[in-house]
Formats: structure tokens, C-alpha cells, sequence
């Protein structure tokens, strides 16, 4: 009888930490409170965003929101990774990154769109910070936004109120910080990524002539 095979074991060679950090579920809550996973070191992609989604490497739009490691200095890989292969949390690494292995990744496949952390977990009923995540979703929301980028290559009305709410979404995160003492380090967790890079991606830039 041939011996059953060895499950998947992560061998630490960081292919996976390069190509960026993990979306949080439920069970890595315990990771932020602990500070494990510190807020500077969050993302939050908001709920009618359009954005690649890593294991299936086509692009979505997202039907609710997801907080994730945001990327590295690089702009790509996990900001915990360090060359040539070493975790700065290994022993302490989100769901995702305990499921995943880059030669078999059965197991993340099936695990890695349920229970999504939000910000909702992370923030108190009645806090300020929730408060102003409420107010900012109301007033910004990204589907909405990007609805306006797309409507405004033809549609003057469409583009003035694009203008309007890239301009108050700006204001409203200079705001959180003098006013509310929102970290700016952690603006991007609390408000997801600036409108204005959201929406850039859609909308339309004159050719030039000549």
C-alpha cells in the first residue's frame, strides 16, 4: 500500500506574498484588535468598486465591500513579506494566507469569498468613526461614482456632479483629520481608497491632436 500523500505545506518561497496581501474574514479580527494587523496596514475596497480579484485573475465589480492588506512600497506585494522569503506574521497570517498554497490552491478557492471582514465588524455601533464611515458611504458611494466617470464622456450634468463628489470626498477625508483626528496613515481603511483613484480608470481623457 502506498502511503497517503503529505497535505500541502507552505514552504515560505513567498510567490504568493508577492503577488499582494490577503483579503480579512471573519476569524482575522482577532489579528486587528491584537495589532497584529495594525488599521495603517488596511484597505478597504467598497461595494461597487471594479478590481481584480487575485485567484480568479479577472476583473469584478465588488457586491460588497472587503478589507484587505494593502500593498507594499512596491504597490504589489504584501507589505509583511521581506526577500527572500521571510513573514514578518507568519506564525500569527490572516485565514487567506493559511489556506493558500500556491501549488494547490483548492482550499482557498473554496473559503475565500465567505465571511468577509467590513468595516462594520471593526467599528462600534455609535461610534464616531462609524458615524463617519456612514456619512462618507452615503455621500461618496463608489458605485455610484464610477457610474458618473463613465455617464460624463458625453453627459455635462453627469460629469459636474463627479467633480462635485471627488471634491467632497477629498474635503471630507482633510476634515477627518484635523477635525475628527482620523490617523492619515489610516484613511484608507476608514474611507477606502481616494475617489479620485477610483474612478480614474473610467473616465475619458481627450486625445491629444497633432
Amino acid at each position: 500500500m502506498k502511503p497517503s500523500p503529505l497535505p500541502p505545506n507552505c514552504r515560505r518561497c513567498g510567490e504568493c506574498c508577492r503577488k499582494g496581501g490577503p483579503a480579512l474574514h471573519l476569524d482575522d479580527a482577532c489579528l486587528v484588535v491584537s495589532g497584529t494587523l495594525p488599521l495603517a496596514s488596511l484597505l478597504t475596497l467598497r461595494r461597487g468598486e471594479t478590481v481584480l480579484d487575485n485567484v480568479s485573475g479577472r476583473f469584478e465589480t465588488l457586491a460588497a465591500e472587503m478589507v484587505r492588506v494593502r500593498p507594499g512600497p512596491d504597490g504589489h506585494g504584501c507589505p509583511f513579506f521581506r526577500e527572500p522569503g521571510e513573514c514578518l506574521i507568519h506564525d500569527h497570517r490572516p485565514s487567506e494566507c493559511r489556506a493558500l498554497f500556491c501549488e494547490d490552491p483548492e482550499e482557498l478557492t473554496g473559503m475565500y469569498r465567505k465571511n468577509r471582514l467590513t468595516r462594520q465588524d471593526l467599528t462600534g455601533p455609535g461610534t464616531p468613526l462609524r458615524e463617519l464611515v456612514n456619512v462618507h458611504e452615503a455621500r461618496c458611494p463608489a458605485g455610484e461614482a464610477i457610474r458618473l466617470a463613465l455617464a460624463s464622456r458625453g453627459d455635462a450634468d453627469a460629469a459636474a456632479r463627479l467633480a462635485e463628489m471627488v471634491r467632497f470626498d477629498a474635503a471630507f477625508r482633510e476634515l477627518a483629520v484635523s477635525r475628527a483626528a482620523v490617523p492619515p496613515d489610516t484613511l484608507e481603511f476608514s474611507f477606502g481608497r481616494p475617489l479620485e483613484t477610483v474612478v480614474a480608470p473610467f473616465r475619458h481623457t481627450p486625445r491629444r491632436r497633432g
